[in-house]
């Protein structure tokens, strides 16, 4: 006997447990301290509609009495029970406007303080994040996830508390009116909550499936959109678009069962909210009928009053748990997607990243350095040294790792073994500002947002005058094709789509240039573009490397004939070293690469 009921109050401690940890789930105080002036604005919003409601109460009230007047006879005082009414519903729209006001300004502090802690804490992590975080998801959840949570601060918190405080209220004042249906409403009180614990049960199961195929879905887009050029390349489009079609069809039946699940709990909410106003009803007739209904604080026959304002306090008292049921759902999109977003907040940073290059040395060297992707060796035990005021070239067949060098040096990559040494000191105690102020990598595909010239010039550096913008276009050979045309003001379309290749390549070597770097590296910079616009930017790279220290990574072998140093990498190891001219002598990989190309280039003509 003594053991059932150990065990029967066990299970009482793990239900109790269990919807303690539920609403703990519903109301994680972890997601109040990401926002500044969260509790202050919902406790002035729910406070405020704690008075409206006092405000609707009292009107409440002036009609009851105003019906019992009527049907006992007695005449009433229009003019009275109209002022009355008017002041009332006045008064209650003044406390609701401000109860709005404090709601939008919840709403608006929290999609701005959380956009900037989520957007600062992904510039903090470095430009690694994407080993951390997709793109795809961090656009995802930077703006469709935090839409969703600001639904969870703005509405979900204060009408959760405002639905106890109005369902607390209207309890104890029809205690006084009489204490059956004020039972009634005690008993009925718990059971949308209930609802709602209920609810989360089968929410959370349906909702991780759904935000699952959300990112999925968004991944794959942004990835087809990305390399949309290749796949026509390679007619692989259709593919892809029948791949994009299946995702697109799952996403919308877990959205659909995420609806259903939505649908099925509201109906249910319905049915207690409707079903508890009937029984309250019934119950202040049947007392009525057996003249027990009163108000205990008015003297005289207050018996139909009593029930015309129970009645109409039913009514209010169903509202704020509807409603609370309604938001519980939206709001769960939200908690979902905080879990997420929380991830990318708790994230850890590298707190040894605290030192500066304050020197004028601005040499590399790595030392033994080794990278793998997904256990798969990359790039093993590498030695190469990249001098101040130097050229040094990286070349080799694809995949042999040199991309993946100057990935490690801007920390886009992270994660080696080894040492790499920029100006004296190690990258990883680097910070992320005095990384990307020193070091810029231009790639074959620079990227242009649509606007002017001197807009995209600007983002690099916008205390960059007319003069130093105009010096750099005539080195880049772009100042009279613009001056032609609106100079500076030239509109450049979505990512310099009306320009060449070759002028959108030069200008990106402008926008480069304008920032001062001391460390440019050149990541196939010039493939895919024009003979002229080549020998521009070979010519300028050969004048600005008696300031710099200058990194080409590239296939074609004619472009780093005059670099005063040359790494030929093969299977992510350093095979030959040299000049041009020591390279070619050797007779080795390198010369046989270089011979090949030539024939290449000479039969191409």
């Amino acid at each position: 006997m003594y053991g059932k009921n150990l065990t029967n109050i066990k299970n009482k401690i793990k239900r109790s447990y269990t919807i303690n940890l539920k609403l703990h789930y519903m109301l994680n105080s972890e997601l109040l301290h990401y926002v500044q002036g969260t509790k202050k604005n919902i406790l002035l919003n729910v406070l405020f509609r704690w008075f409206a409601l006092l405000m609707n109460i009292l009107i409440s009230f002036s009609v009851a009495r105003l019906l019992n007047d009527l049907f006992i006879g007695q005449p009433p005082n229009y003019f009275l029970y109209f002022i009355s009414v008017l002041s009332f519903w006045l008064v209650k729209f003044l406390f609701e406007r401000r109860a709005e006001l404090y709601g939008h300004q919840l709403s608006e502090s929290v999609k701005i303080d959380l956009r900037q802690k989520f957007f600062k804490k992904i510039i903090s992590i470095g430009p690694s994040y994407n080993q951390k975080i997709s793109t795809s998801k961090i656009m995802q959840l930077g703006g469709e996830g935090i839409e969703q949570l600001q639904t969870y601060y703005s509405g979900f918190m204060p009408q959760l508390f405002y639905s106890i405080a109005a369902t607390l209220t209207m309890v104890v004042i029809s205690f006084f009116i009489n204490i059956k249906t004020s039972l009634i409403l005690l008993l009925l009180s718990p059971i949308i909550p209930l609802v709602i614990v209920i609810g989360l049960r089968i929410a959370k199961k349906i909702l991780s499936k759904y935000w699952k195929s959300y990112f999925s879905l968004g991944h794959i887009f942004l990835d087809n959109i990305q390399g949309l050029t290749m796949l026509k390349s390679y007619d692989l489009d259709a593919e892809k678009h029948l791949q994009m079609n299946l995702k697109a069809e799952d996403f919308r039946k877990k959205t659909m069962s995420l609806l259903r699940s939505q649908l099925n709990s509201i109906n249910m909410m319905d049915i207690i909210a409707f079903g508890g106003l009937a029984a309250g009803i019934v119950t202040a007739l049947y007392q009525l009928k057996n003249h027990q209904m009163s108000m205990f604080v008015l003297q005289g026959d207050t018996r139909l009053l009593a029930v015309f304002f129970i009645i109409l306090l039913y009514y209010d008292f169903f509202v704020p748990l509807r409603i609370l049921g309604s938001l519980f759902h939206v709001a769960m999109n939200g908690i979902w997607a905080s879990t997420f977003i929380k991830d990318v907040l708790d994230a850890p940073e590298n707190t040894q990243a605290n030192q500066t290059i304050e020197n004028l040395d601005y040499d590399i060297q790595l030392k033994e350095v080794s990278f793998s992707y997904d256990k798969n060796k990359i790039i093993s035990h590498l030695n190469m040294e990249f001098p101040h005021k130097k050229i040094t070239s990286i070349v080799g067949q694809s995949g042999c790792g040199k991309s993946t060098i100057a990935n490690l040096l801007i920390a886009t990559v992270t994660g080696y073994q080894g040492k790499i040494i920029i100006g004296g000191i190690e990258n990883k105690f680097l910070t992320t500002e005095n990384r990307m102020m020193t070091i810029n990598m231009l790639t074959h595909n620079p990227y242009f947002f649509k606007g002017t010239v001197k807009e995209n010039l600007h983002i690099t550096n916008p205390n960059a005058t007319n003069e130093e913008i105009d010096s750099l276009l005539r080195d880049v050979h772009l100042y009279d094709f613009l001056y032609e045309q609106q100079g500076l003001e030239t509109y450049l379309s979505e990512n310099a789509g009306n320009f060449s290749g070759g002028q959108k390549q030069r200008l990106a070597i402008a926008r480069t240039l304008l920032q001062d770097p001391e460390i440019l590296i050149f990541d196939e910079a010039t493939s895919n573009i024009d003979e002229e616009s080549e020998e521009i930017i070979m010519k300028l790279i050969r004048k600005i490397s008696c300031e710099k220290t200058i990194i080409i990574i590239s296939h074609r072998l004619s472009n780093v004939k005059l670099s005063d140093n040359i790494y030929y990498m093969s299977d992510g190891e350093v095979k030959e070293q040299g000049t041009h001219e020591e390279l070619i002598n050797a007779q080795k990989d390198y010369a046989i690469l270089y011979q090949h190309q030539k024939h290449l280039e000479k039969y191409a003509k």
